[in-house]
């Protein structure tokens, strides 16, 4: 589609999946994550036109950074999925370390809005652009992730009705894609095997699945769809993490 697309945590998971997504779909894509990791730059380098840059997404400075950079390469910004997150530290919440809970939030909560803030700035100048936001099913029910992911999820959740509300009048949607378990680094064997009993097809969602997700939602033909948060959790939230799968 040509669309400029900027996609954070692009490096892995479900960030680079959404990346191979939009490279597959003819679109330029910005990626950037923490760390470089050659093997999964050099692989969208081979779909499309990718560009990544190096940046920490719960950092003010960053994010305008990205910003910056994209409007100086294409001199637009049609698409955001902000996709960087982290669970946090699994521990009871009498006993959590509380600086990892306030990182967790500022990756996935502010990291969240300092992008959508700075892209809005310049398609509120167009009228025109998708912010997609990756929350997920604890942004909606409670389960045995930390506190941390818990808070941040349930603000990303808010911040996309309340972003929405602003930001429609200039012609700008923005969406959240809420998940359920899926298979990314942070799930490990164990839990997988947990996980895999809470989803109507008996196993945990790959991160193209999630990926095709947040492509939809910011295509035309989902112009109707603004301010809310679409379950992609295969029912998890559904039937509130009963055992769904039936052999």
């Amino acid at each position: 589609m040509n669309n400029v697309v900027i996609v954070t945590g692009g490096t892995k998971g479900i960030g680079f999946a959404t990346a191979k997504k939009f490279l597959e779909k003819g679109d330029k894509v910005i990626i950037l994550g923490r760390h470089v990791i050659e093997e999964s730059i050099k692989a969208l380098e081979a779909v499309g036109e990718v560009t990544f840059i190096q940046a920490d997404v719960s950092k003010e400075d960053d994010c305008r950074m990205i910003v910056e950079k994209t409007m100086e390469k294409y001199g637009r910004i049609d698409v955001v999925a902000n996709v960087a997150g982290v669970v946090g530290e699994r521990a009871a919440f009498t006993e959590i370390d509380l600086k990892d809970v306030e990182k967790t939030i500022m990756i996935n909560l502010m990291g969240t809005i300092y992008l959508s803030h700075y892209a809005a700035k310049e398609m509120v100048k167009v009228k025109s652009g998708v912010i997609v936001n990756v929350g997920s099913i604890c942004g909606i029910m409670a389960n045995t992730e930390s506190i941390g992911y818990h808070a941040s999820k349930g603000g990303v959740r808010m911040i996309t009705q309340a972003m929405a509300r602003e930001l429609s009048p200039y012609g700008i949607r923005v969406v959240s894609v809420a998940p359920g378990w899926v298979k990314t680094g942070m799930i490990d064997k164990p839990i997988e095997e947990i996980g895999s009993r809470l989803h109507m097809k008996g196993r945990i969602i790959m991160p193209e699945e999630i990926a095709n997700a947040i492509y939809l939602m910011s295509l035309p033909e989902a112009s109707a769809i603004n301010g809310s948060t679409v379950m992609a959790d295969d029912g998890y939230a559904s039937f509130k993490g009963v055992d769904g799968y039936q052999a």
